[in-house]
């Protein structure tokens, strides 16, 4: 029987106009090779199915024209300009138009508060000289027009005396994120003291020369870097992203998975770390200073765990798991607890 180049032709209409509804409203164009395999292998799969529950019935054409219709779509709506995206090694390839935006103030109070709530890009925040605050973006889209969709929300609470608030977030629905990828970088006053909340999800958060009483950081797939970093209070997670620089804070709580764990802690106050990775290998360098006492619960699976500190009392001494304390730990002008936990690989801790 013969396929009817009507029913090919319908069936390549209606592929064609359910996929531009679709691929209008969500962008797909860095996956479009998954596409195209999804949509090829539903197109043999659905007429093979067809033909072997109505071997009478000849619907092939109707298949293949809808199957055609959707991936024709695909590329009208996404741009050839994807392969590029395949092809290139520039991470920032098909993503063809670019901007700056930058936000500049003068701020003499003694206290700042910063919030970011950023999309695909990484997030920097450092300290300077100048009296001044400066937030800068760096954002890049697929498409010019897409430059004008963008709606930047930032906000600035006005004080020059206490503490003063700046919060940067965007107005734009979560199925048009993946148009845009955007760098933050942010440096404010070294004399402040900086408290943190800042929110990304495909780029890392790096911090430097930062003082301040609590910090919140949340992001995937990136690292957390955290370059001589002192707050009363740091709470940091991540996905597919390392944790690494130097970091003092009395309650500290980092978490990662697939990812490793590399810190410096200078032990100069008392402090609580709680460190946590899953398929990562969390090192700790501390001070040998016989001040500082050590309390110690590390556990991992399927790996190893070397302490390299003097003076320890073990009340657990496992391959996978070591429970430990400074001798004399009470008496000690410093105190560090550290709660570290990881599998498929190992703690080390030593000076």
């Amino acid at each position: 029987m013969s396929t009817s180049p009507k029913l090919g032709l319908g069936g390549f209409l209606l592929g064609l106009g359910i996929g531009w509804f679709i691929f209008t409203y969500y962008e797909v164009s860095g996956n479009i090779f998954s596409w195209l395999i999804i949509f090829a292998g539903a197109g043999v799969v659905i007429s093979a199915l067809i033909s072997w529950s109505r071997p009478r019935l000849d619907i092939g054409g109707l298949v293949g024209g809808l199957m055609g219709g959707l991936i024709l779509s695909l590329f009208i709506t996404s741009g050839f300009s994807v392969f590029t995206d395949v092809f290139d090694g520039d991470s920032f390839s098909g993503y063809n138009a670019r901007d700056t935006k930058t936000f500049n103030g003068v701020t003499t109070a003694s206290s700042i508060y910063l919030e970011v709530d950023n999309f695909n890009g990484p997030i920097s925040v450092s300290t300077w000289s100048k009296d001044e605050y400066s937030v800068k973006l760096d954002i890049r889209a697929k498409r010019e027009e897409y430059l004008d969709d963008l709606k930047i929300d930032f906000d600035v609470m006005e004080s020059q005396t206490i503490t003063q608030g700046i919060s940067l977030s965007y107005d734009i629905p979560q199925s048009a994120t993946s148009r845009y990828t955007i760098g933050v970088e942010v440096f404010l006053p070294a004399d402040a003291s900086i408290n943190l909340n800042l929110m990304s999800s495909n780029g890392g958060i790096d911090l430097s020369d930062i003082e301040g009483e609590r910090m919140t950081l949340r992001t995937s797939n990136g690292a957390l870097e955290l370059n001589e970093v002192y707050s009363e209070e740091i709470d940091g997670d991540t996905s597919n992203g390392d944790i690494s620089g130097m970091v003092e804070a009395p309650d500290t709580s980092l978490s990662t998975s697939n990812g490793a764990i590399d810190l410096d802690l200078p032990c100069t106050q008392s402090g609580s770390y709680r460190l946590s990775a899953s398929n990562g290998r969390i090192d700790i360098k501390v001070s040998s200073s016989t001040g500082v006492g050590y309390d110690l619960e590390l556990t991992t699976s399927n790996g190893n765990i070397d302490i390299d500190l003097p003076n320890l009392e073990y009340s657990t001494n496992q391959q996978t798991r070591k429970v430990a304390e400074t001798a004399n730990f009470a008496s000690k002008n410093v105190h560090i607890t550290i709660n570290a936990s990881t599998s498929n690989s190992s703690i080390d801790v030593g000076t």
